[in-house]
Order: structure tokens, then sequence, then C-alpha cells
């Protein structure tokens, strides 16, 4: 940026114009050095509009200057310490080797900002010192915070002195916890199994929580033991653990539990519970599991993921009972029906094919839809026959799943229905599905036959078969 823009621009910060100091602000994102002490003291402007821009014009000139101007502020009011914690978090690595006199600093919040900055950056040349910390540091807060970091770090030359750690004050115990669940390291499971019997009910519930994170089956005996007279909270946690560790099988009348996780917890709770009711093999709990997946958006990224979560689960329990009474139940919500519905396809449930053929009837046509594709993965006799009526169904996507399911069947018998149908459609996609299921059932005799169609048709044939288009095939 020229120095005459430069200079105007902070002279503008001066403006008794508020939008004027904001544009101001925004615009000296570009700026150099020169630019960085203005912005800090913009930091303090009455307008909030004005603050943000700076910030975000600091964290734009990134740098060690701009890192070094901004760390006084970590002494500052709430409100300044807190942009610039924001600030130095987005210099990232470049702020870390400045963090390191922090560390030696009287001031105990100081010295955690510094921690915490170390935590959220993930990058530490200096890791020796945070062990030093751990051990000496006379403020709690600063202990918990060094346990919390080395652990994110995954610094193993401090496992044994968290282990240590889990005999400090409560909160550097906590921390020293989740810091010895991200090693995973065996060294660390007699000391966590021995803080089961802790006086404190946190101490308690963080130990059996990481025992069940770190998932080693020597922990299972344990808490076995201690699930016998676990009560309320405790014993739900420990089912957890015991689930993640993969001995849920050992823990009697555990279901219950599994069932009330399912129904009322957070979704990390309720995928343990899903896992373990596998495990268990309790297929009666398929309708609540079709109940929760009916609930959740597609559209939604993460319900995206639990919805096939729950789809592989349930098709880990085979074709039964609970399966087939999804499917006449006509409670249930329309997207579990319509996952019950394409699993019993993808299981190729023989049993499911009068319920399917039943469902053939309704209203929805995804419903309609997704019963076409199943009877043709199933692939029996009376699944064929309503497959053969459904091409002639109204609705063109209809046919076109009813066309497609026929051609992965290929049985012969399908083949005349399929080129009578094939000269009445008018749908290009629809005419496209018969073209490729009668090459699916019999190429040759179908090209024999070509001369019966109409141009559009063999034009189409030409982008499908050999011979035609040797590039391109079904």
């Amino acid at each position: 940026m020229h120095t005459s823009k430069l200079k105007s621009l902070i002279n503008k910060l001066g403006s008794t114009d508020p939008s004027v100091r904001r544009a101001s602000a925004e615009s000296l994102s570009e700026g150099d050095e020169r630019a960085i002490y203005p912005l800090i003291k913009s930091l303090r402007d009455d307008n909030l509009g004005v603050q943000d821009a700076a910030m975000r014009s600091l964290m734009a000139i990134k740098g060690e200057t701009t890192a070094y101007m901004v760390l006084p502020l970590l002494r500052e009011n709430a409100l300044l310490r807190n942009t610039a914690l924001i600030i130095l978090k987005e210099m990232g690595e470049t702020a870390v080797p400045l963090l390191s006199i922090l560390l030696n600093d009287r001031d105990d919040d100081v010295r955690k900002f510094a921690i915490d900055l170390i935590h959220d950056i993930q990058y530490c040349d200096y890791p020796e010192k945070l062990v030093v910390m751990l051990i000496e540091d006379t403020n709690v807060n600063v202990r918990a915070a060094a346990a919390k970091t080395l652990g994110a770090l995954q610094y193993t030359e401090s496992i044994q002195l968290l282990i240590e750690a889990l005999k400090d004050e409560e909160w550097v115990a906590f921390s020293a916890l989740e810091a010895l669940t991200l090693f995973n390291d065996d060294s660390s499971i007699d000391p966590i199994i021995r803080l089961i019997d802790h006086f404190s009910d946190t101490i308690r519930f963080a130990a059996i929580e990481a025992l069940g994170k770190i998932g080693n089956p020597k922990a299972t005996p344990r808490l076995l033991e201690f699930l016998a007279k676990a009560e309320g909270f405790e014993k739900m946690v420990t089912v957890k653990s015991l689930v993640q560790i993969g001995d849920i099988e050992k823990a009697p009348e555990v279901k219950g539990i599994l069932y009330d996780m399912l129904k009322e917890s957070e979704w990390d709770d309720k995928i343990i519970a899903i896992q373990g009711l596998v495990a268990l093999n309790e297929s009666a709990s398929i309708p609540q599991m079709m109940d929760i997946a009916g609930e959740l958006d597609m559209s939604h990224p993460d319900h995206e993921d639990y919805i096939y979560m729950i789809r592989d689960a349930i098709i880990g329990f085979g074709c039964n009972k609970h399966l087939l009474n999804i499917l006449k139940n006509e409670s249930m919500r329309y997207k579990g029906k319509v996952m019950a519905i394409e699993i019993a396809g993808t299981i190729r449930c023989a049993e499911a094919v009068p319920y399917l053929i039943n469902l053939l009837n309704s209203e929805y046509r995804d419903v309609k839809r997704s019963c076409i594709k199943s009877l043709g993965e199933i692939k029996n006799d009376e699944a064929q026959t309503y497959l053969m009526m459904a091409i002639k169904d109204e609705d063109s996507h209809v046919r076109k799943s009813a066309v497609s399911a026929l051609g992965s069947i290929s049985d012969m018998s399908a083949f005349e229905p399929l080129m009578n149908m094939l000269h009445q459609e008018i749908y290009n996609d629809v005419i496209d599905a018969f073209i490729c299921a009668l090459i699916h059932i019999n190429e040759e005799l179908f090209i024999s036959r070509i001369s019966e169609f109409s141009e559009n048709i063999k034009n189409l044939v030409s982008d499908r078969v050999n011979g035609f288009n040797p590039e391109i095939s079904c």
C-alpha cells in the first residue's frame, strides 16, 4: 500500500463518523506493520463495528510484529483480552515463540492464557516448559491447563507425569485424565482404574469415561464390579464404557439403560447405545432406531452420517420380525418407512415381499419407488409379477424404477412386456431405462428388432449399445 494512502486511512480512524472509521479499519487489512498500532488503538473504539473491523484487519496483517504488539492486551479488560486471544490464535504457529516468556509471568491468568493459546494452536516447540508448569506451578488452573495441553500436543514424555498428576487437586486430575485418554497408553490403565474408588463424584465419572475412550479390556472386570453397585448417571456411564471397550455382552441387565440412552441422550450417547444394542443382538430395538432415523434431516451433514450409521446397524440384524412389522406399521414416520423398505431389499429379505407389494399402493411416490427397487433386489417370481404391472404406472418416476428393477433381474419373461411398453413411452429418461433393461436381458434379440422403433429410440440406442457406439454402455 502506498504511503500516502496508508497515512490517509490512519487519519480517518480519528473521524467523528463511525462508518468512516469502520471503512478505514477494514481497508487497513491491506496495510503493513505501520497500520498495526493504529488498529490496536481502534480496538478501544466505542463503536462495535469499528472494533470488529480493526480486529479482522490485525488478523489479516499476519506476522511476528502483530503478535508481539497484541500480547500486552492480555492484561487489559475482558473485551480486549478476548480480542487479543482471537487474534493470537489466528496468528497460529507464528505467535507460539512469543508466548514462551509469558509462561514465567507473575500473573496466574496470563500464564494460563498463554497455555490455552498453545492448546488451541496445537503447536509448541518447547513442551518441556509445560511439563515443568504441570509439576511446579502454584496455580491449580495453570497446572490443569498444562495437563490438558500436553495431551493435545501428544507429548509422550509427559505420560508418567500426567499419571502422577492424577493425585493432584480435582481439577488438575480431571484434566490429566482427559490428556491420558488422548494417549491411549497401557501404562495409564491401572492408575485410572484405581480412581473408580475416588471420593470425588467428578473424578469417578471422568475415570470411568476415560477407560471407555481408551478401550482396553483390562478395565472390564473392575467396571463390571462397579456396575453391580452403581446407580443413576454413574451406571449409565459405566455401561457406555463397557460398550466402547467391546465387553457389553458380559454386563447383566443393561438393555434398559441402552434403551434409555437411545431415547433421551445426546447423539454421542445414542451412537454408543446403538453399538451396545447391536452387540447384544437386540433386534427389538429396530423400531426405536427407525423412529429416530425418521426425525433426521438428510440435508444436514451430521444427520446424514447418523442415518447411515443407523441403517448399517439395522442391516446387521438381518431379516427379522421387527423389520417386517415396520413395513406393515402405518404409524411409522415416512423416512423410517422408506429406510425399512430399502434395507429389506439390501438384505434380500424374501419374507418382506408381501409387505412391499402392499406398499406399492402407497400415495407416496418415494415409498413406491423404494418398494420397486427392493423387489428388484430380492428377485423372486411374485415380485417380478408386480414389477411388470408397475411399468404401466401413470407416474413416470415409478415406471422408470420398475423398468430398472426388471433389468437388474434380467428374466427373459419381462422382455416382451418391456418391448411393448417402450413403444408407448414418451420421456427420454424412461426410454433410456427401457433400453438399458432390454440390453441386460437380451442385447442380441433387442438389437435384431431395433427397426420396430422410432428414430428417437434408435438414436438413444446408439448411445448405449456396443456396435452403435462402443464408447458408451449401460
